[in-house]
């Protein structure tokens, strides 16, 4: 019984001690099955959004500071000065209010005695007429905050499509590693049925040692696979900020088809909606009021004024004075207006012409890339067939070296075959699924909307 019980105890101890070690080999290793969060992660703590985030909020207290040019502007000076110079002393003697005859002697007048003069000020100016270039200052600030939104939406996007093409990498380049290693233990295996004939007293043929540089061939494609998957999970921890010692994609890529619009809708989608269009039209716009501004810019700004002053040689006494007025300001002759109006009517034109210029490349790439995919997505039916016709053909190429009617060379290069197939199969999946992807990009569609669709099927072909 005792011993019984000491048994028991190992084993719960040896229990405990296993499911331990388990929950510690799950916590160390961050699978990014989902790749709408790791998509999340990425967009949180990227550098670049942040600096244009900043941007953003830059452009924001821009058109604050534009805005309040039309408010009135109020400034308070106070000066105390003492001095002999005449003019100064008979200026502040009479701002004072306290002249008298015996100020009036010409030596007084000459050489006056030190006068101290005590100066407060209260001024008053806002703007009547600027000829528009307030209201050009407001309107450019308003672009800029549009022009900072705009460019953060494409920073998100190429974020987007950075994390989903190394993402979609990582899946095909482990795929690939799987049916590598298969295929490398079904070499070997026949390999080592081969080398069996040296025990025999028979050498190994040509046939062999061909077979040995096929299975070499074999683990180099695992090699090269093995690299593009570090690659691919190396940059998306440190998207991430994941320890890239413990981070691991473990996805799988859609063979569905994307449901996709029109050639033509994706064309007027990305002629209205793609960002890059989007700013293009901004600068255009922008351009337009600095040229009416320009234009304008020999009309002449009004601004009103007013002024309370008080000067004083003791706190007791302080008269004050006021001053209030209209000031009319103009460019009545300045050599450089007419070259400065061409200057940006010219840069307006040429912003015309850059939207132009812009459409009729959206219109090529959207129309390329809708054939790439539906050309991947067609030859993804092609491949599958492929990879199914060599998986069966290998089955069938093993039951023949059982039997001893083909050699093992044949036995590899049908092995290798496989491989080929497997391998250009997940590359057909990764075109497909990236040109899906990348239509949504020129089309100016892809969003975390896209995201969300991709991020769908590939639970479902998980």
């Amino acid at each position: 019984m005792n011993t019984l019980s000491k048994l028991a105890a190992k084993i719960w101890l040896l229990t405990v001690f296993y499911v331990v070690i388990m929950l510690f080999g799950f916590s160390l290793n961050s699978y990014a099955a989902d790749v709408k969060t790791l998509v999340s992660k990425v967009i949180e703590r990227n550098y670049d959004l942040k600096q244009v985030q900043a941007f953003s909020q830059q452009a924001e207290q821009q058109n604050k500071f534009a805005k309040r040019q039309f408010y009135p502007k109020a400034s308070l000076e106070m000066s105390l000065v003492r001095s002999d110079d005449p003019v100064f002393s008979f200026g502040s003697y009479l701002r004072q209010e306290r002249f008298t005859e015996a100020n009036f002697k010409v030596d007084s007048l000459n050489h006056p005695s030190p006068t101290d003069d005590f100066t407060a000020s209260v001024s008053v100016g806002v703007p009547i007429y600027t000829a528009g270039k307030l209201s050009y200052g407001v309107k450019s600030a308003k672009t800029h905050i549009a022009q900072a939104n705009q460019q953060e939406i494409i920073v998100q996007k190429q974020l987007i499509l950075q994390v989903l093409e190394r993402y979609f990498s990582a899946v095909r380049d482990k795929a690939v590693i799987s049916a590598a290693v298969e295929a490398e233990k079904s070499a070997q295996a026949e390999i080592k049925d081969a080398s069996n004939l040296a025990s025999r007293g028979m050498e190994p043929g040509a046939e062999y040692y061909g077979a040995v540089a096929v299975k070499h061939a074999i683990s180099a494609r695992r090699i090269e696979a093995e690299s593009g998957y570090d690659n691919a999970v190396s940059a998306l921890a440190v998207m991430a900020g994941e320890d890239k010692k413990y981070f691991a994609v473990d996805g799988a890529m859609s063979e569905k088809e994307y449901s996709v619009a029109s050639v033509e809708t994706l064309i007027n989608n990305a002629v209205k909606e793609r960002n890059d269009i989007n700013i293009a039209r901004l600068e255009h716009s922008s351009l337009k009021d600095a040229h009416e501004v320009e234009k304008n810019n020999i009309l002449p700004s009004v601004q009103a004024f007013g002024k309370i002053q008080t000067d004083s040689y003791q706190m007791t006494y302080m008269p004050d004075h006021y001053t209030i007025g209209l000031q009319l300001t103009m460019n009545f002759l300045d050599p450089a207006h007419g070259p400065k109006v061409d200057m940006i009517e010219r840069q307006y034109k040429q912003a015309d012409a850059k939207i132009s210029s812009m459409g009729e490349q959206a219109v090529i790439e959207v129309s390329n890339a809708y054939n790439n995919y539906k050309a991947s997505a067609r030859a993804l039916t092609e491949m599958r067939n492929s990879k199914d016709q060599s998986l069966k053909s290998v089955k069938m190429m093993r039951i023949l070296y059982k039997q001893g009617r083909i050699s093992v060379i044949d036995m590899l290069r049908a092995e290798d075959q496989l491989l080929s197939a497997q391998s250009a199969f997940y590359k057909t999946v990764y075109n497909m699924n990236m040109a899906y992807v990348s239509l949504m990009d020129v089309s100016g569609q892809l969003s975390l909307d896209t995201v969300d669709t991709i991020n769908n099927l590939t639970a479902e072909a998980h």
